[in-house]
């Protein structure tokens, strides 16, 4: 009843549409996850889940990167051209970025990741000093 609900008010085109863009969002973390672990300033700390990876950046120094990735987070979300949250796992601060969302685009995750790696970068520099 509910899909024959949707078929009607959507039209049976557009509601395959929706399905495939779903489909493709993991896609699009799958992707995401990859350039992450491709480089070796980051590690993916669990699994990818449907949209959401979490990852961290490596800390140099004997520490539990805490510290370092909080700061990551924090430039990250000051920039105001991304927002990501965190969570701590297995007791290691992480980063949490969910490429998930109806309009996103493999733009969108590029220009994440450059982020990401211009701000992992001052962050690792300043932490040295």
């Amino acid at each position: 009843m509910k899909l024959w609900i949707a078929i009607r008010k959507h039209g049976l085109t557009n509601l395959m549409y929706h399905i495939r863009s779903d489909v493709d969002m993991g896609h699009m973390a799958k992707r995401f996850e990859t350039m992450v672990a491709t480089d070796r300033r980051f590690e993916i700390v669990v699994p990818r889940k449907f949209a959401l990876v979490c990852f961290r950046l490596k800390p140099e120094l004997e520490s539990d990167g805490s510290e370092l990735n909080q700061k990551l987070l924090e430039a990250m979300n000051s920039s105001g051209r991304a927002f990501m949250s965190h969570a701590v796992v297995g007791g290691l601060f992480v980063i949490r970025a969910a490429i998930g969302a109806m309009l996103t685009e493999d733009r969108h995750a590029d220009d994440l990741w450059k982020l990401i790696q211009e701000k992992a970068q001052i962050v690792q520099s300043q932490d040295f000093n």
